[in-house]
């Protein structure tokens, strides 16, 4: 007898825990077969995963798009971020749980979530890690909330851990209409700085409206002619931008960046506090999407959506994030 109980609590801890819909045999999924340009993704039908120890299943009603996505596809991030062909693009996603894999508590078949992922997320299923999961906000749509994760973890890592940006402080964001710029604005508002933010003048009443107390012109203007003696910078569009941001803030003051490296030279002759550009955190990503996840249930944080595409046209998506115009989020809905 208990010899039998033993082996039926074995069986039951190693088998998944199907949903009541149990999932087909076969999903539609974006391929990347080949490194280049859109022509090198495919939409087709591959096997659904099955979730392994510590992981759960999601069945996908929108994932959304980041600027890794298409830096993958076009070969630009290769040495540090090697891919198995052919690869699913997508790191974000909201959906609902369908199954768990063993050794996972706390979640169930039908509990509606969002999460971070290492890819797969252009597709009908995916499997992830329980701890890189939390609740959907419940106010959020499923479209809303597939845009939270990569941008705003980004945001919060390099702001808010890294950063410590506090009351009263002078924050300049650069590329602050982006997935990353726009969250790490109403970041820096809920903190109670005072946020300067660069964008197109097309943004400019859209950053205001999210917290921004002024915006600048990038296109018009120097910032450095206009902004001084800064706290914090935190760039999010590299290259010239960064080398420029040393000279807006005070001595002391912390450059922030989440592409390139800081000017190191800089960082020590104005004696700034810069940190490295890793976002790593001894938190799981769970519980900084639960925390974030809280801020957009109360409204301290909202989201954009710029675009929604279906899935059989997630190419497009892909494409209208490379040409680095969309305000906020682009989103594919799986789930029509």
């Amino acid at each position: 007898m208990q010899l039998t109980f033993v082996l039926s609590l074995f069986v039951f801890l190693l088998a998944p825990i199907a949903s009541a819909e149990p999932a087909p045999a076969q999903m539609r999924a974006l391929l990347m077969t080949d490194y280049g340009g859109s022509g090198v993704l495919k939409l087709d039908k591959i096997a659904v995963p099955t979730p392994a120890a510590g992981e759960v299943r999601i069945r996908i009603h929108a994932a959304s798009v980041n600027p890794i996505d298409w830096k993958l596809r076009a070969g630009m991030l290769k040495k540090n971020f090697a891919v198995t062909l052919p690869y699913i693009p997508g790191r974000d996603v909201a959906g609902t749980i369908d199954a768990v894999g063993p050794g996972v508590t706390g979640w169930k078949a039908g509990d509606a979530v969002f999460a971070v992922t290492d890819g797969g997320t252009l597709a009908e299923y995916v499997v992830a890690p329980a701890q890189n999961i939390a609740r959907k906000p419940a106010k959020l749509t499923f479209e809303e909330a597939a845009g939270i994760p990569t941008a705003s973890l980004a945001a919060w890592r390099t702001l808010i851990t890294n950063g410590d940006v506090k009351k009263g402080q002078r924050v300049l964001i650069h590329g602050a209409a982006g997935g990353v710029g726009s969250t790490a604005v109403q970041l820096a508002h809920w903190r109670g700085a005072h946020v300067i933010a660069t964008a197109s003048e097309r943004n400019h009443e859209y950053l205001k409206s999210i917290g921004a107390d002024e915006v600048i012109d990038y296109r018009t203007t120097r910032f450095e002619d206009v902004v001084k003696n800064a706290d914090v910078v935190l760039d999010t569009v590299g290259g010239d931008t960064l080398q420029r941001s040393p000279a807006v803030l005070r001595e002391g003051g912390t450059l922030l960046t989440i592409v390139g490296r800081q000017p190191a030279q800089a960082c020590t002759d104005r004696k700034l506090r810069c940190p490295s550009v890793s976002t790593a955190t001894s938190a799981q990503p769970g519980e900084e999407l639960a925390q974030l996840g809280q801020l957009f249930d109360s409204g301290d944080l909202k989201i954009n959506v710029e675009a929604v595409f279906p899935l059989e046209d997630a190419a497009k998506a892909l494409e209208l994030s490379e040409a680095g115009r969309a305000r906020g989020k682009i989103i594919v809905r799986v789930i029509q």
